[in-house]
């Protein structure tokens, strides 16, 4: 606590408004504050970087006793001209969840010197063209293909070059494939990894005889309702190829319109997808039950205490069920059943370059092949695009691949290439500049931080505050002269 003796002068004009002055201290603090300049400062860094209620109490520490909203309201007063002040010649854009699939905002960076230079509450065209028409000397804007952002960008700096970020392209690549083999879910059922080879020389899958088919059990309730779900889709395909509309289609059949539209594109009937389920804990464990029971060890107890010392977490019963067929059989014997791969996890091993690919995954890969051979042929578009987007001088190859996709079998595939089209400017600059939003996303990274930091409740004044770069307050205005 500081007390401080200042002079007071009277002023003797008798048109002036004001009769007494005080004097300044434009070193120590400003006017009718309660703080020093110094201390004020130190509460807002700590309030910058720790928060509220941390930052209060790592100033008790340090002997300045304040509260946590005052240490908020230190950092709400962060002084932006310093950023208005800098030019921003190649910008970054990108959207951020202040609510995960309900609400977005929109994130700014300075692609030059690697630093946020704005947030927006909303992300829509307006606010963004709105910001760039204060910004004329932007020359790029590097953005996702998110069709807001290039409206934006086209209302409020038409001057800019627009460029579409390489990686989005890859993703939006994967997310096509993606679509294309959930319309061929049924055939990314893999038989056991045991019945394939890959031989070094020639990389082809060598199989086994396949084991006889049993004759089927009598039907379900789960193959009765497919029965009557494929009636239906029969029905749709049918009134459809007779020249109804799809919303004729929907009112006469009683059904969604969106189903109807599904289906119809989808081409073919889509089988609803079994549930997915996490493989037993004991599963972990299975070449060591196998050799411990062919040792002669049939004790579940026994058995279940030799894995629990290895870090088995589960239960005594799961591993007594997991060997209770081995009792019938007399010898243990790994049971070898289907695997089922996720159409995501499909489309990442068709779009992943060669190079890239562990031997584990190729040979995933060769066994997708066995069960549905066009994804040999999807993995050649998706190389072919790698190819004209990563290693391309020009964009040449791009309208190439282009031109090409826009023939393909696959219809997702005819879509993205179409959508690229529309887009094509910032497709070929993506090809020919090496500006990305890699650091757009590794600041998204740090306002989720800060965000969950401050538990989601804290406002949208106060997180722009805290992401936007801290700069020291600016001098106090001086005072009025007596």
């Amino acid at each position: 606590m500081l007390w401080v003796t200042v002079r007071r002068f009277r002023c003797r004009n008798p048109v002036c408004p004001r009769r007494i002055f005080c004097e300044r201290l434009p070193k120590i603090a400003r006017p009718h504050g309660r703080q020093t300049d110094r201390t004020a400062e130190i509460v807002r860094l700590i309030g910058y970087v720790a928060g509220g209620r941390p930052g209060q109490r790592l100033l008790a520490r340090l002997s300045i006793a304040t509260s946590e909203d005052t240490v908020m309201r230190r950092v709400r007063q962060m002084a932006s001209q310093v950023l208005d002040s800098i030019p921003i010649r190649n910008l970054g854009v990108d959207d951020w969840a202040w609510r995960k699939g309900q609400e977005y905002g929109t994130i700014l960076v300075n692609l030059d010197l690697r630093r946020v230079v704005d947030l927006l509450p909303d992300r829509a065209a307006e606010s963004f063209s709105g910001w760039l028409a204060h910004h004329p000397e932007i020359a790029t804007i590097s953005r996702d293909r998110c069709g807001l952002y290039a409206e934006g960008a086209s209302l409020g700096a038409p001057q800019a070059q627009q460029i579409a970020d390489r990686f989005h392209l890859i993703l939006n690549l994967s997310s096509t494939m993606e679509r294309v083999l959930e319309e061929r879910s049924r055939q990314l059922v893999l038989p056991p990894a045991e019945d394939f080879t890959l031989d070094a020389a020639n990389p082809v899958i060598v199989t086994e005889p396949p084991l006889p088919i049993p004759a089927p059990p009598p039907p379900t309730q789960s193959q009765l309702r497919r029965q009557r779900r494929l009636d239906l889709y029969q029905q749709v395909v049918t009134m459809f190829e007779a020249g109804m509309t799809q919303a004729a289609i929907s009112r006469e059949l009683k059904m969604e319109r969106k189903t109807v539209r599904r289906w119809l594109r989808r081409g073919q009937f889509p089988e609803r997808k079994s549930p997915h389920r996490r493989p037993p804990k004991v599963n972990a464990f299975a070449e060591y039950l196998q050799q411990r029971w062919n040792e002669g060890c049939h004790n579940a107890s026994r058995l279940y205490q030799d894995i629990r010392q290895k870090g088995y977490a589960g239960k005594r019963a799961m591993v007594a069920r997991y060997v209770a067929g081995w009792r019938t059989a007399g010898k243990a014997t790994l049971s070898r059943a289907a695997e089922r791969i996720a159409p995501k996890h499909a489309a990442i091993l068709v779009t992943r370059a060669a190079e890239e690919m562990s031997d584990e995954q190729r040979l995933l890969f060769e066994r997708v092949a066995v069960q549905c051979p066009e994804v040999l042929e999807m993995r050649t578009l998706a190389l072919g695009f790698r190819d004209a987007l990563l290693k391309a001088d020009s964009s040449g190859p791009m309208y190439q691949w282009i031109e090409k996709a826009k023939r393909s079998v696959f219809g997702p595939v005819v879509r993205f290439a179409f959508g690229l089209q529309k887009d094509i400017s910032a497709v070929a600059a993506a090809v020919e500049t090496t500006l990305s939003t890699g650091q757009v996303e590794g600041q998204i990274n740090r306002l989720k931080t800060i965000k969950r930091q401050m538990y989601g409740r804290a406002g949208f004044e106060l997180l722009r505050a805290r992401v936007l770069p801290y700069s020291p307050n600016p001098a106090p205005p001086p005072g009025p002269a007596p």
